[in-house]
């Protein structure tokens, strides 16, 4: 019961924060205030965590889930696994012709530093604090679908006023795609228990989506990302129902293999 209550009481208070922060920004007219909303998972975490488990809690939130052994596949995996699909879906689009393979942009500041900050700001609340809670009521797979749900619509007062999310897509698209990116981030999640893979995977994509030829607002086309999105859904079918059945079935504790 406690832990239904955090899970709703923290998704309610995420979603309701950057609903404000969004509307002051369109109201004010200041875009720029609208980014101050990717903080608000972490911060929620570390309020609630602060305030119910003290230290101990915030140090089992931000440190012992950061600082901790991790296999190197993982940590690899989690940093380049989605760069790696989207430039698949590039080369595809690209009938595999490497030469005309080339990056959006060279340029890294100060893409990388928002990238980071992103990353650090919503991590230690969708994954650090929410997904365990999740995992302890459903099978990772379900717990991924309603982590995804959550997400997913907490970036859609951002769309509204056309803020930090890709605007020539339908939303319903691009929560396909952020379900998709939990499934895939919450697996790694769930065999290292670490946080820390889960900011690298943050990183890889929102670094994919900067820098590679993949969102329609880079190319003028919906057909590589919809491949993007076929290789995602290829690769998490093969995941969660070919090679990880357990991940389907009822709860088991982390394991690192």
């Amino acid at each position: 019961m406690q832990e239904k209550k955090e899970i709703i009481l923290f998704s309610t208070f995420a979603l309701g924060l950057s609903s404000l922060i969004c509307y002051i920004s369109y109201e004010t007219n200041n875009s720029n205030l609208s980014i101050l909303s990717v903080f608000t998972p972490s911060i929620l975490a570390l309020v609630y965590t602060a305030i119910n488990k003290g230290k101990k809690g915030v140090y089992e939130l931000f440190v012992k889930q950061t600082i901790k052994k991790t296999r190197i596949k993982w940590l690899i995996l989690s940093l380049i696994g989605i760069p790696l699909v989207g430039s698949l879906a590039m080369l595809t689009f690209l009938n595999f012709d490497v030469s005309k393979f080339s990056l959006r942009t060279y340029q890294l500041m100060p893409q990388i530093v928002v990238i980071i900050l992103i990353a650090l700001g919503e991590e230690y609340g969708w994954r650090g604090f929410l997904l365990p809670r999740l995992m302890n009521k459903f099978n990772l797979f379900y717990s991924s679908i309603i982590l995804g749900l959550i997400w997913g619509f907490w970036h859609f007062p951002a769309y509204l006023i056309g803020a930090g999310v890709p605007l020539q897509m339908n939303f319903m698209v691009f929560l396909l795609w952020v379900i998709l990116g939990t499934l895939f981030i919450s697996w790694i999640y769930y065999y290292t228990k670490s946080v820390l893979t889960s900011i690298l995977a943050h990183i890889g994509a929102n670094a994919a989506f900067n820098y590679l030829l993949i969102l329609p607002e880079f190319t003028g086309s919906m057909i590589t990302f919809w491949i993007f999105i076929l290789y995602m859904s290829i690769m998490m079918m093969i995941v969660f129902y070919v090679r990880r059945k357990d991940l389907v079935k009822g709860y088991n504790k982390v394991i690192k293999k």
